[in-house]
């Protein structure tokens, strides 16, 4: 009995010194593990439409933004059939300077032409399923309207810049020159280091095809038949699947959360763009539609005399094209710019170009954006109860939408009482309006009807279209009239020609005799 009572002990014992050493372990295991299962923060910056200044703007601030909340990743999403170069290298410059945050790229669609070469920038490549990158050859339109690959002066920089985010970034940096160049021809040699080990890694290798053929028989034989990658006057354009292949991708995901999933990302924002980086990117879509028809209307005013709407116009319409590459450092200044343009232009309408009505109903359009941009939704009353209820209830909206139009009438009637009731009880010399009756008022221009239809007058003021010109009458005195044209602008002291008297209007034109 005492022999298995000691035997029962003895077992207890090991049974619990290996227990110990079991948990020893499993606590050792994990403090390896934990680590590598550490949630990580990324910041989200799409990379979207054409390559162009507008682009590089928003990334270089999204990228200072996005240092600041120090996390993890800095996820470029591209989706771009690529555009200028020099927005391009603009934006691989800066991208290549970030430190801390490893920059990782992944094409949502599609990053071709300076797509790719913004993609490879990055210390990582994934892709999405179904997606392509390649193909950065830089085009430019031909005498006769068709795509054309610049020469070796453009070529040149270019393939260098690709060596150089292959050679830091660890892609293959041949691959990566075919990007480039429609004359390199890339070949994949493979072979086995030991034939008799089965096991035994493949030995793979990008060479070109101008220096296979120069191998000698015996170092041809090594490596066997090649595969061709890129045939000669072709560019390396890659599936997500021959991406990761070929070594540019680390992996291929059906959708962001599983890309957001294997990365261990938990935590994540997103940099939006900004008011300013809209308003570029829209001028920037149409810039070319706007130079046409802003050197239209210039050629149109030089054939005019005098200067009026069609040189206004076009140089509104080109300063709009230049405004556009400011755009995205005057974001926040917006309101106020829109509401001094508003004001400039009733002042056009009012002293320069009066009876127009262009640039009145542009200065209204201006000052409504101005008050709409500047206006705080904080400041409406808040009447959606604390407890909402998961199905929608319209009654929050229509109080708040009646609070900003009564607001909106209470500010119109009340200018309009106050010129009315209380203004004009001011004494005189106080108020700024007319006491005069105006059923007692004279116009100081004639009755229009001793004007007829051929008689000649001299312009006393800019007819834009409207204006006061004056015509000598049958008795040998002169009398001014107002009259107005059929949209033509004519400079003061120009003959003009009655051409019809209609409904209260004198309709004059250009005597050209």
């Amino acid at each position: 009995m005492k022999i298995l009572t000691k035997t029962f002990l003895l077992l207890a014992f090991l049974a619990t010194f290996t227990f110990a050493g079991t948990t020893a372990v499993n606590d050792s295991v994990k403090e390896a593990i934990v680590p590598q299962l550490k949630k990580k923060q990324a910041v989200w910056i799409k990379l979207e439409g054409d390559v162009d200044p507008a682009m590089y703007e928003f990334c270089a601030r999204a990228i200072g933004e996005a240092i600041k909340q120090a996390p993890d990743y800095i996820v470029f999403e591209i989706n771009t059939f690529g555009g200028r170069l020099d927005a391009a290298f603009d934006l691989v410059d800066t991208i290549m300077a970030v430190k801390g945050p490893e920059t990782i790229a992944l094409v949502k669609k599609k990053a071709i032409s300076a797509g790719s070469l913004i993609a490879l920038a990055c210390k990582k490549l994934y892709m999405l399923e179904a997606t392509t990158i390649g193909d950065c050859a830089p085009i430019v339109q031909g005498g006769d309207g068709t795509p054309q690959i610049v020469g070796e002066k453009i070529q040149s920089p270019l393939r260098a810049k690709f060596r150089n985010l292959a050679q830091q970034n660890g892609y293959p940096e041949l691959l990566a020159s075919s990007f480039v160049t429609p004359e390199l021809e890339v070949l994949e040699l493979t072979a086995t280091l030991d034939k008799d080990k089965p096991t035994q890694r493949d030995t793979t290798l990008f060479i070109e095809g101008k220096k296979f053929a120069v191998l000698d028989s015996a170092e041809k034989k090594f490596w066997g038949s090649p595969k061709i990658l890129v045939k000669e006057g072709e560019l390396l354009t890659m599936t997500d699947k021959e991406a990761e292949e070929l070594g540019f991708s680390k992996g291929t995901f059906k959708n962001r959360e599983d890309f957001e999933t294997k990365l261990a990302i938990e935590r994540k924002s997103e940099i939006e763009t900004n008011t300013g980086e809209k308003i570029a990117s829209a001028i920037a879509a149409i810039s070319g539609l706007l130079l046409i028809l802003g050197f239209g209307a210039l050629y149109i005013e030089f054939k005019t005399p005098g200067f009026g709407m069609f040189g206004i116009i076009g140089l509104i319409l080109i300063g709009i094209v230049f405004f556009g590459q400011f755009a995205p450092q005057l974001d926040g200044y917006f309101p106020a710019i829109l509401l001094v343009a508003g004001v400039i232009l009733f002042l056009v309408e009012i002293f320069i170009m009066p009876g127009t009505f262009l640039f009145g109903i542009g200065g209204i359009a201006c000052i409504i954006i101005a008050l709409i941009m500047s206006f705080d939704a904080a400041n409406i009353p808040e009447y959606v109860p604390e407890a909402v209820e998961s199905s929608f209830d319209a009654t929050p909206w229509l109080f708040g939408l009646l609070f900003v139009l009564s607001s909106a009438a209470i500010a119109l009637i009340i200018p309009i009482a106050a010129s009315k009731y209380l203004i004009p009880l001011l004494p005189e010399g106080w108020t700024p309006m007319l006491k005069t009756d105006m059923e007692t008022a004279v116009s100081p221009t004639e009755d229009i009807q001793v004007v007829s239809v051929g008689d000649i007058g001299t312009t006393k003021t800019f007819l834009r279209p409207v204006g006061q010109a004056s015509f000598t009458m049958p008795d040998g005195s002169t009398k001014l009239f107002d009259v107005q044209t059929h949209g033509e602008i004519i400079e003061a002291g120009q003959k003009v020609k009655v051409e019809s008297v209609q409904e209260g209007h004198i309709w004059v034109g250009l005597d050209e005799r």
